[in-house]
């Protein structure tokens, strides 16, 4: 059983110094080595990755074996903010939620994301992300009231009327969906 270990071990050094961490992760589940051994080859598995601008990967690695987490922090952010300097604001919105990044983070990212899509005139989209991140009322009702106005003026009348009783709007917008709809 030893040499089954040590061979198990040997075969996880190899694929972390090459860079082959899905390899090198599924020898350590193959041969159930245990985290605190592996720690040093993951610690400079993750510094190797540093230094190349891989962030996401160095997070990676620190979430999967234990490593101090000031540095899964560190990497992490750095990741975020590669993110959300690329526009790719709903993946590092997700990206902050995943890896517990300070709230302020998450939601800068959400805001970015509804904002973007806004532009875009992606209303639907925006209103499923100030939904899903729990974003200022007055976002959700930006949305809800575009999304109500959209889809009124394309005859989706049923559509209209969901979106006007799930987001509250005013009567006045149910009413009128409903008025719609009998006609």
């Amino acid at each position: 059983m030893n040499n089954n270990f040590d061979d198990g071990l040997r075969r996880f050094k190899e694929k972390m110094s090459v860079g082959a961490f899905k390899e090198a992760a599924k020898i350590k589940s193959d041969y159930n080595l245990p985290n605190d051994i592996l720690q040093v080859a993951g610690k400079e598995a993750y510094e190797k990755c540093m230094k190349e601008g891989d962030y996401s990967i160095a997070a990676d690695l620190a979430k999967q074996y234990d490593l101090p987490a000031e540095m899964r922090n560190d990497a992490a952010m750095r990741s975020f903010r590669r993110k959300i300097g690329a526009e790719f604001f709903m993946a590092a919105a997700e990206y902050a939620r995943e890896f517990n990044l300070p709230n302020e983070a998450v939601q800068e990212a959400a805001i970015q994301a509804f904002n973007k899509s806004m532009s875009f005139g992606l209303i639907n989209n925006a209103a499923e992300i100030a939904e899903e991140f729990d974003l200022p009322e007055s976002m959700k009702m930006e949305a809800a009231t575009k999304s109500f106005e959209q889809h009124m003026n394309a005859g989706l009348y049923r559509k209209a009327l969901r979106i006007a009783t799930k987001y509250k709007l005013p009567d006045e917008m149910i009413n009128e969906a409903r008025k719609r709809i009998s006609k």
